[in-house]
């Protein structure tokens, strides 16, 4: 089979800047389409270590035609769980404004990490932010603020009358909702890795699902395996959820359908990384805009025919 992801021929199409707050990295953009135009919030890591959010805007979804000069966000400095930064945005669009989930990092007490590889007690929540023109974000809430989560996202409609959404709590995509955006539910497991596969080791879902005529689009991470010298294997995977209780997994694609191939997914500051976590409908094409190597944006797009019909093979 041919594959269902085509990178780009101008890929990467957004790389680090001599601005001092995206001088060592830029990846892992939340994109949503604004009055015809491709809008792209994106983790920048600048001179001081510290991850922000820029701004890029695109007319064709490829081609870079605006870029902000200045941090379109950044953490407060009063923020005790953002002492590192924010990371890592989802854009979704809901009610007329759009809505960014992204992960706010720090250190907790110098205690003993909470998971066996890491090299310090990082403590990492997820943050809901608001924005109307994406001229500013304010952040309005927390996605189960004691909880250590990544990889947030909001669905961009309410199920049962609540919000609902995705987040990994290691190493599981869960599903929760909530009425308010402040008091959430238990959350429910609704993937967990593969052992021994290209998600053995953690998942983590990407862009916001994408509604289909059978169910959610899930993109989703996977990485492989995690060795010394912070050696990993991220690929992309695919999953289909019930459209009324995304707790319920109707297909999930047995085999990546994208994973690091080009120079610049291979190396980088983490190499062999492909993380997708945006992803837009543009004329008959699925636009997906991923970090490769934690250093560099690049763009692929899929036939939405082609990706209907391996959905509709895997559902019988």
């Amino acid at each position: 089979m041919p594959p269902l992801f085509t990178r780009s021929p101008l890929n990467p199409i957004l790389t680090t800047t001599d601005r001092w707050w995206e001088s060592r990295s830029v990846f892992n953009p939340g994109v949503a389409v604004v009055d015809g135009r491709v809008a792209l919030v994106y983790r920048a890591v600048g001179g001081d270590g510290l991850s922000r959010f820029g701004l890029a805007w695109s007319r064709d979804g490829e081609h870079i035609d605006e870029r902000s000069e200045l941090p379109f966000y950044e953490a407060a400095l009063d923020d005790p769980y953002a002492r590192l930064g924010v990371e890592d945005p989802r854009i979704t669009p809901l009610d007329g404004q759009f809505y960014l989930t992204y992960c706010k990092a720090s250190v907790d007490t110098a205690d003993t990490p909470p998971l066996y590889w890491e090299t310090a007690p990082f403590r990492v929540r997820t943050g809901i932010g608001l924005t109307r023109d994406f001229q500013s974000m304010v952040e309005v809430s927390s996605l189960l603020p004691q909880a250590n989560t990544k990889d947030g996202l909001l669905f961009p409609e309410r199920i049962a009358g609540k919000y609902a959404a995705l987040v990994r709590e290691f190493p599981n995509i869960q599903y929760l909702t909530s009425p308010d955006l402040h008091q959430w539910s238990e959350p429910v497991t609704v993937l967990e890795p593969i052992s021994g596969t290209w998600e053995g080791e953690r998942i983590g879902a990407g862009p916001p699902p994408l509604r289909t005529p059978w169910g959610w689009l899930l993109l989703y991470h996977g990485n492989e395996y995690l060795r010394p010298r912070n050696e990993r294997m991220y690929s992309m995977g695919m999953a289909l959820l019930d459209v009324d209780d995304p707790t319920r997994v109707l297909y999930r694609h047995p085999d990546p359908i994208f994973r690091p191939e080009a120079p610049y997914e291979i190396a980088g500051p983490v190499g062999n990384v492909v993380f997708g976590t945006g992803l837009v409908e543009l004329d008959d094409r699925l636009v997906l805009y991923y970090g490769a190597g934690d250093g560099v944006i690049g763009v692929a797009t899929a036939d939405r025919t082609a990706l209907y019909a391996l959905l509709r093979q895997g559902l019988g």
